[in-house]
């Protein structure tokens, strides 16, 4: 059976990479407005988003375990919902992220580590968590992060893109890493949310 987990486990990260390199974001309704040219008024202006909702792939290893699946991160103010589905849509989870009230203990505990659950809200959008020190460093001649430490975590941004029917371009694929934790992710769609 722990072959038979490692074999699927590889499988789904390997197909998870073939999707990356093929796929776009899809249609969203985020408002047509263009982030700033500058990085300190881009950081600035997406950690003050009140809300979005992300839908993509997720990879996560954590020594021969891992798993693979869709993603969906619905951020409304400080609450988060992460709703997670297997391959073909088998399994799965939901948790409702309240930093005021819960420190994703639940999510913590199914990955082995603690989840830093108010940062996730702004590595999502290629920006660190305005409430910590971060180490950060952008692409050259851009004003977008390639990657930041924050938290003990390391997120690497590899992939930028244009979010159709808008001016924005945000993070595509995003790498968390901590402590022989990996976290792939593969947005494909993001939509403006109502606080």
């Amino acid at each position: 059976m722990p072959r038979f987990r490692a074999a699927l486990t590889s499988a789904s990260l390997l197909s998870l990479l073939v999707l990356a390199g093929c796929a776009g974001l899809r249609t969203a309704s985020l408002p047509d407005l263009e982030l700033p040219s500058s990085w300190e008024a881009r950081r600035s202006a997406l950690q003050a988003w009140p809300g979005y909702d992300l839908r993509g792939r997720i990879a996560v290893a954590r020594g021969d375990d891992g798993f693979s699946g869709a993603l969906r991160w619905v951020q409304s103010g400080s609450k988060a919902r992460l709703e997670l589905d297997g391959p073909l849509g088998v399994g799965g989870a939901r948790y409702d992220l309240d930093p005021a009230t819960l420190d994703g203990a639940a999510l913590g505990q199914a990955l082995g580590v603690p989840v830093p659950v108010a940062s996730l809200r702004y590595w999502l959008l290629g920006v660190p968590d305005p409430a910590l020190a971060a180490e950060e460093s952008l692409e050259a001649g851009t004003a977008r992060l390639a990657g930041l430490r924050q938290a003990g975590w390391s997120v690497v941004y590899a992939r930028y893109a244009p979010v159709p029917g808008t001016r924005l371009e945000l993070p595509q694929r995003i790498e968390v890493t901590r402590e022989g934790v990996r976290l792939r992710l593969l947005v494909e769609g993001w939509q403006g949310v109502r606080p």
